[in-house]
């Protein structure tokens, strides 16, 4: 396909677009860049240290001094806080939801531009969020949404509970990410659309391998 560009995935809560994006990333040999693991980095190292982030005074002045080490490869991202690996704690449903509410501000929305601008400076990423092809990554060569019934990204995220204690019902589960939708569609900052370019697709009755089958098609490698 030429030069490594840029490509991104956008797309609700429970879309596929992790998933999608680390294989796709494997595939090309890119990096893959998950702009919600910085979000949730915000949270969980605000959440370790006791800090009330309402105000923005607090917050400007936690962020400014907030540099966690950030690597990534074709297969993850990677966080290391004060010295100790953090990715993986990241997923807990608490960060979840607190990183959910962060995300509506614009200072820690610009702190993850940032951040991810200058992991993506040398192209060869694949960039997963819900600003990387409007905002973030405005001129990626490659764009995708995604998206799916509300009913299919409960269950897919009712799967992702296991092991963190009793998952939520569909119910409860359904009425959360709607709520979240709101929120993402709706903030000023850089709320959720479809970028103008993107190749949109549906993967409600989709498997994994036909997404991504779908998107290499569009880039052009197969």
């Amino acid at each position: 396909m030429g030069s490594r560009g840029i490509v991104t995935i956008d797309g609700p809560a429970g879309a596929g677009k992790s998933t999608v994006a680390r294989l796709l990333a494997q595939s090309l040999g890119y990096l893959y860049l998950d702009s919600g693991a910085l979000y949730r980095a915000v949270a969980w190292q605000a959440r370790q240290l006791g800090l009330d982030l309402e105000r923005d005074s607090t917050l400007e002045e936690f962020l400014a001094d907030f540099a966690p080490e950030l690597t990534a490869d074709s297969r993850g991202f990677h966080l290391v806080i004060d010295g100790v690996e953090v990715s993986q704690g990241l997923r807990s449903p608490e960060a979840t939801r607190e990183s959910s509410r962060l995300a509506t501000r614009p200072l820690v929305r610009r702190w993850v531009k940032d951040r991810l601008r200058h992991l993506g400076a040398n192209g060869g990423v694949v960039a997963e969020g819900r600003d990387q092809g409007t905002v973030v990554f405005p001129g990626a060569a490659h764009k995708f949404y995604l998206s799916a019934a509300l009913a299919t990204r409960a269950e897919r995220r009712r799967r992702e509970w296991q092991g963190e204690g009793d998952a939520p019902s569909l119910v409860d589960m359904m009425a959360d990410i709607a709520a979240r939708d709101l929120r993402d569609e709706t903030r000023v900052e850089a709320p959720l659309r479809v970028p103008e370019d993107a190749c949109v697709i549906d993967t409600t009755d989709l498997s994994i391998e036909a997404v991504l089958k779908q998107c290499l098609a569009e880039i052009g490698v197969l």
